[in-house]
């Protein structure tokens, strides 16, 4: 059997002084000391008119031994602040455990995502308390 990888190169495409159809995108793989899944693919799409940015993730899980299976996802995101160097989004809904910040360095070209443990009540026990940094890039080979 072949291993499983992530199939997408990491890439960055500011666009966002276009002003015809402002927008950023990035595409890549999550990674980060605690990462759950390690296999991944990310594309976050940011439209500068729309004050928001769609995220759509795919992660190879592995559950026992049942061998891997793709679970798909999308978020969306609003954008709290915007400027020459950074776009800074927070998620449109709130949640209940957490907070994600996604920061996209427009000079570095780098994407990273903050996730931090809000709510320490019995239904959110099962999220860590450590705060959880992860960075898009290149897909593990």
């Amino acid at each position: 059997m072949q291993d499983v990888r992530a199939a997408a190169n990491f890439s960055f495409i500011d666009q966002l002084a276009d002003r015809q159809g402002a927008y950023l995108s990035a595409t890549g793989s999550w990674r980060g000391g605690d990462l759950a899944n390690k296999i991944n693919t990310v594309k976050i799409v940011c439209i500068a008119s729309e004050r928001s940015c769609d995220l759509y993730q795919a992660d190879v899980m592995s559950l026992g031994g049942s061998g891997p299976w793709l679970s798909s996802s999308s978020n969306s995101f609003r954008i709290t602040a915007l400027d020459a160097h950074t776009v800074v989004t927070e998620p449109s809904l709130p949640d209940l455990c957490i907070r994600q910040t996604l920061t996209f360095d427009r000079v570095a070209k780098a994407v990273t995502m903050v996730r931090t443990k809000i709510n320490r009540e019995d239904a959110c026990s099962m999220v860590q308390d450590a705060p959880l940094t992860l960075y898009l890039g290149e897909p593990l080979r």
